[in-house]
């Protein structure tokens, strides 16, 4: 299992954080993801051998948010 943490650019609300846990939440490999408004940013657990990085990027991206930084741990 790999964790990544993303800053996100464009959340407005805690609406925004919750929709892109689910979203993250639906990604096949992922194990567990969070994401916080106040802290600007999503935590993923998930299978690198299912999904790579960038594909979590790109979903993110694609749903109109932009991630800023990435850090991996």
């Amino acid at each position: 299992m790999n964790t990544a943490t993303f800053k996100i650019e464009g959340m407005h609300c805690d609406g925004c954080a919750a929709n892109i846990q689910s979203l993250l939440e639906r990604k096949a490999g992922v194990q567990k993801a969070g994401a916080s408004f106040k802290e600007g940013e999503a935590r993923i657990l998930y299978d690198s051998n299912a999904v790579t990085e960038e594909q979590l990027v790109t979903a993110i991206e694609n749903s109109g948010y932009r991630v800023a930084n990435r850090n991996r741990g």
